[in-house]
């Protein structure tokens, strides 16, 4: 266990250009994920950084933010989350190994166990992964899953590696990790459109609903609680799809003994949606029948394509992608961005001359 600053910073020294990374940590009642551990593997061998030790942390920090020396991360979605929440950095030049393996096989959500079968020969034993990471001091059964966690991921990449620049797709895929780093993080102004039913708000409900769900965002935050724990989003459409409304029904929304904690806050949130001088866009209708016959034809043609080239086809595109690209080239008359590069390549006349036929 590295916990101290000048310890990480002499075993990061040795882990060469190339380092597995993973992280362990506990979400059940908080907004942030806990950090608990940090897994580092590479020439120097293995190295387990205490997330929870009284230090800066600026070495670590420094490697994942170190252009020149690549990361390899399994499934990283939920370790970025973290490396946010705790260290405040975004890694730069990481690579996916279940990303990459994508393009290698009709797998798209393939598991590190089952990767490190495949790349390296090694079947793992997955059964720490709901123990208690915040333990102290950790278990040797905690100790070993760890270890076991990150060490196989430089072999597994450079075993993906060599089958990416074989197939030609090496390039696809580093195109593909940069847009997933790059993409944009939700804020308290847009989580609103992640709430059910908010297509059918008009613009003006639909700026007190974004009004609500920010504030519910910055509490839930601020208090580290989760966002159900603070106002359930079935108060806050509530709430919003109202013309007129007095503390009292506000009050009758809310679950519990919230309602003496948050209902002025709320009623005040409701009035600066109401005072938006820029309402939202109304968000779109489900497709209909007929446009869902269209999705199903793009959706064909990206199988197909998958299929020729032994490709995740969700990878390719997914049906909530397929759909935005209808929308899009409706209103456009092209492609959205997401179909330019590897995609565009390889989807691009199939997927217009799909749109144009189906006019």
């Amino acid at each position: 266990m590295l916990d101290a600053d000048d310890a990480i910073a002499a075993f990061v020294a040795t882990l060469g250009d190339e380092a597995g990374v993973d992280t362990e940590f506990m979400r059940v009642r908080t907004f942030h994920p806990i950090a608990a551990l940090y897994q580092l593997a590479g020439e120097g061998g293995v190295g387990l950084v205490d997330a929870a030790a009284p230090i800066s942390f600026a070495p670590l920090k420094a490697l994942l933010q170190d252009a020149g020396r690549t990361k390899i991360m399994h499934s990283c979605s939920e370790d970025l989350e973290v490396m946010a929440s705790h260290l405040g950095v975004r890694p730069r030049a990481v690579v996916d190994t279940q990303i990459a393996h994508a393009f290698l096989t009709p797998e798209r959500s393939a598991s590190y166990a089952a990767l490190a079968e495949r790349y390296v020969g090694v079947a793992l034993d997955k059964q720490e992964t709901r123990s208690d990471w915040l333990l102290r001091p950790l278990l040797p059964a905690q100790l070993t899953y760890a270890r076991l966690d990150v060490v196989h991921l430089p072999a597994m990449w450079r075993a993906e590696r060599e089958a990416l620049e074989a197939t030609g797709r090496l390039a696809w895929f580093e195109e593909e990790m940069r847009r997933v780093l790059a993409a944009p993080a939700e804020t308290p102004e847009t989580w609103y459109r992640n709430l059910k039913g908010v297509w059918r708000f008009d613009a003006r409900q639909l700026a007190v609903l974004r009004s609500l769900v920010a504030w519910r965002e910055r509490e839930a935050r601020s208090r580290n609680l989760p966002r159900a724990w603070t106002v359930p989003d079935h108060a806050l459409l509530e709430i919003a799809r109202w013309n007129h409304i007095t503390a009292q029904q506000v009050w009758a929304a809310l679950p519990g003994r919230r309602a003496r904690r948050y209902v002025a806050a709320l009623m005040e949130a409701r009035r600066r949606g109401l005072d938006d001088p820029e309402p939202p866009s109304r968000e779109p209708r489900p497709l209909g029948p007929q446009d869902n016959l269209i999705v199903k034809a793009l959706r064909e043609v990206v199988a197909r394509e998958a299929s020729r080239l032994d490709m995740a086809a969700p990878l390719l595109a997914s049906r909530r992608d397929l759909e935005a690209a209808l929308r899009h080239h409706r209103e456009h008359g092209e492609l959205p961005e997401q179909f330019a590069g590897w995609r565009g390549i390889l989807l691009g006349d199939k997927l217009r001359d799909t749109l144009a036929n189906a006019r």
